[in-house]
């Protein structure tokens, strides 16, 4: 070989060598940060190996470590067992730890009997019997490869495995067969085979880093929407005390009311009464100021919304005072939804709106039947209920103007439940009163206004 041809070998062959030393020193450093990534020691471990079983054909050290009979074929066995071990992490095999054991022993043992024997025939071919070894368990381990790459890049890794032993194979039959200085093939050979090695190390790394950030994405999302879980469920249960709370808070009302108050109203009307016509005033005044009374302690109640409930109090409060004034009750209320809206405060302000209505009938109509209707309506395109009290008595004029405070407070009461009141009357033809209750009220809306119309 020419001066010139052997200065480009052995400066292919130092560049392939230096490359070899720098992956097992990235591969160290890799490991030494990331210490749970096991096959990054591997890759050290052959990066190594295969640097110092190449050391051998650079003429500046020729004679050094290796001038020794059988040096490189000592160099041989540590090449070939991590270069497995290389290879099994890689492609997911499954190796029983025992099997490991007994090849890293054998490959210590034949590593260390190749030092004083390296002159013999023998060496060269136990050396050239395990490349071929190495190849049947490469196979081996293939076939016990669970899917933790790609098989494309198994079939990559596979061929340039087979190629990298070879090529040691190769150049270790033709060092003692041929003396004269050749090109050699096992540099180059482990530079492609641990380069993409390395490659298919450091995708898999990233590839499992980004599973563990969307991993961990999930999982705060998780975390968050428990969060959200919990302090929903918390409300609810606040919620739910508060609730339990105002009902009881509504029954000891409802009980001092109907205990006290009631009781000493219902004493004062049968005082009156027992006194005869001299106390008509006051018997209608505290029959009246009773029925107020009853009408507020039903609004107490809980409707859960049902409009229809509280007609069929309203009609229960006022049918037997109707009869007596000789007014039939018709009932045309039919199946409506339920407003969520419809509170304690909410119900009194609709209670005392159709009792405003009843007592008018009872008072001055001189009606012979009240109706009560209620079904679905829509108002300008809104959803809502409407509720209809009508009369057939006299009526009135509704150009007169009003005497007295009843329907502004009426008008007070509907605007603060955002609802439409309108009442239609004609003189011989009857009153209706129409109360529009939307099935979703608008935020805002202040009760207070029409507590104030009761003042």
């Amino acid at each position: 070989m020419s001066p010139v041809a052997e200065d480009f070998r052995q400066l292919g062959h130092l560049l392939a060598t230096d490359t070899l030393a720098v992956i097992a020193a990235i591969a160290l450093m890799s490991w030494l940060l990331r210490r749970r990534e096991s096959i990054l020691a591997w890759l050290c471990c052959a990066g190594i190996a295969w640097c110092l079983f190449n050391l051998e054909g650079l003429a500046q050290i020729e004679a050094r470590p290796f001038g020794f009979p059988g040096g490189r074929i000592a160099l041989l066995y540590p090449l070939l067992f991590t270069t497995l071990g290389l290879a099994a992490s890689l492609i997911g095999a499954t190796i029983p730890r025992g099997l490991v054991i007994v090849v890293a022993l054998a490959c210590l043992g034949l590593g260390v009997a190749a030092i004083p024997l390296g002159g013999l025939e023998i060496t060269r071919i136990a050396g050239l019997a395990s490349i071929g070894v190495s190849l049947l368990m490469l196979v081996f381990f293939t076939t016990r490869a669970q899917a933790q790459i790609g098989a494309p890049e198994k079939l990559v890794l596979v061929v340039l495995y087979t190629l990298g032993l070879g090529a040691v194979g190769f150049d270790l039959y033709a060092r003692t067969t041929w003396p004269v200085q050749g090109v050699r093939l096992s540099p180059y050979a482990g530079v492609a085979l641990l380069g993409f090695s390395g490659f298919v190390i450091l995708r898999h790394i990233l590839a499992n880093a980004e599973a563990r950030e969307k991993l961990n994405q999930t999982l705060g999302q998780r975390i968050e929407t428990t969060k959200a879980n919990l302090l929903a469920s918390e409300s609810a249960r606040h919620a739910l005390e508060i609730a339990h709370a105002v009902k009881l808070e509504r029954e000891r009302l409802m009980r001092e009311i109907h205990d006290g108050i009631g009781s000493s109203l219902v004493a004062a009307l049968a005082s009156a009464e027992r006194q005869g016509k001299a106390s008509t005033t006051a018997v209608v005044a505290l029959k009246g100021a009773l029925t107020d009374l009853r009408v507020a302690v039903d609004s107490l109640e809980p409707v859960e919304g049902n409009v229809a409930t509280l007609l069929a109090s309203l009609r229960y409060r006022y049918e037997p005072e109707l009869r007596k004034s000789g007014i039939a009750v018709k009932w045309m209320v039919e199946d409506v939804p339920e407003l969520d809206w419809l509170d304690a405060p909410s119900a009194l302000h609709v209670l005392r709106i159709l009792q405003e209505s009843v007592s008018n009938t009872m008072g001055h109509s001189k009606a012979t039947q009240l109706t009560f209707k209620c079904k679905m309506a829509l108002l300008q395109g809104r959803p809502g209920l409407r509720v209809e009290i009508a009369d057939n008595g006299n009526g009135f004029d509704m150009e007169a103007p009003a005497t007295g405070r009843g329907r502004r407070n009426m008008v007070q009461r509907a605007e603060a439940l955002g609802a439409v009141l309108e009442v239609l009357s004609k003189r011989g033809e009857g009153t209706a009163t129409i109360l529009w209750l939307p099935l979703v009220r608008k935020q805002g809306l202040n009760l207070e206004e029409g507590q104030a119309a009761a003042r």
